[in-house]
């Protein structure tokens, strides 16, 4: 009974064998880190948006109000910055590494369950493995032959899911959608309090240099006057569905006689496309 169980021990630990436990280790752990760098590409676009979000809610005219009044939105804008100018970078540059190493972890991987004997024969010159004392047997012909065929079908799998998701991340023309609605908006919403805060002041509608109001240079759109008092942002490219040239508008008129007020106009493009990438750009303009 000993004697059998000494020479399964032997035959579990021949060098083909223990390459191929080490393999499938490696593939493992690669599979692991291209997961994780997946999700972590997911947390970061997520947490772009949210952060995007958040700045542009406390830029406007109400959001400012807060920020000044109130703790606990001091307190939020204090991790909104903090997650911008820390965690996200910090995701930025582990992504890459993540994904390499992955990656790297699977070739080894795929190395060791396909040639477990040259790999066998570095590692025991590098010294990380020590050669076994007698002759061991090696597992069946046949049997290599399969483990060596799910070797090379699950390497293979990783490659091309790797290698979809890298294609399909980097000429998504959607990607941008959340940088772009939260610019115009934010842009909008900027133009608007401006107006509303020298209009309360002064009981009359400023031009852009009256209310201090400058237009960012933007990749994605044009910010331009019509008029003395309008502002209006065009797109430069289409964007999805959305032609290029489409007009997102704000504007106002002054209503009253004796008691003036403030009447503000937010208007997206006619076109269903651009409709559906800012269905709440009135809403979020004038909060």
């Amino acid at each position: 009974m000993l004697s059998e169980e000494k020479d399964w021990a032997e035959e579990g630990f021949s060098k083909s064998r223990t390459v191929r436990v080490l393999g499938i280790s490696f593939l493992l752990v690669g599979a692991v880190f291209i997961v994780l760098g997946c999700v972590l590409d997911y947390a970061h676009g997520y947490a772009s948006h949210v952060v995007e979000l958040a700045l542009a809610r406390y830029s406007n005219f109400t959001g400012q109000i807060a920020l000044s009044s109130f703790s606990e939105d001091q307190q939020l804008m204090a991790v909104v910055q903090s997650v911008k100018t820390d965690l996200l970078p910090l995701m930025v540059s582990v992504k890459p590494f993540v994904f390499v190493l992955g990656i790297l972890m699977a070739v080894l991987g795929v190395a060791c369950e396909v040639l477990p004997k040259l790999v066998g024969k570095g590692l025991l010159k590098l010294h990380i493995l020590k050669p076994a004392s007698g002759d061991l047997k090696e597992l069946p012909e046949e049997f290599r032959k399969r483990l060596r065929l799910i070797a090379i079908v699950v390497g293979a799998v990783i490659f091309v899911v790797v290698g979809i998701g890298i294609i399909l991340h980097f000429t998504d023309p959607n990607r941008e959608t959340p940088a772009k609605v939260t610019e115009l908006e934010q842009e909008a919403s900027r133009f608007y309090a401006l107006q509303k805060a020298y209009f309360k002041k002064n009981n009359a509608i400023g031009t852009w240099e009256q209310i201090g109001y400058q237009a960012p240079t933007s990749e994605y759109f044009v910010y331009e006057k019509k008029g003395k008092y309008s502002w209006r942002a065009k797109n430069i490219q289409a964007w999805e569905e959305c032609p290029e040239a489409s007009v997102w508008r704000v504007s106002f008129e002054v209503t009253g006689f004796f008691t003036k007020e403030l009447k503000t106009y937010a208007a997206r493009p006619d076109n269903k496309a651009c409709e559906a990438l800012t269905p709440e750009f009135r809403k979020n303009v004038l909060r």
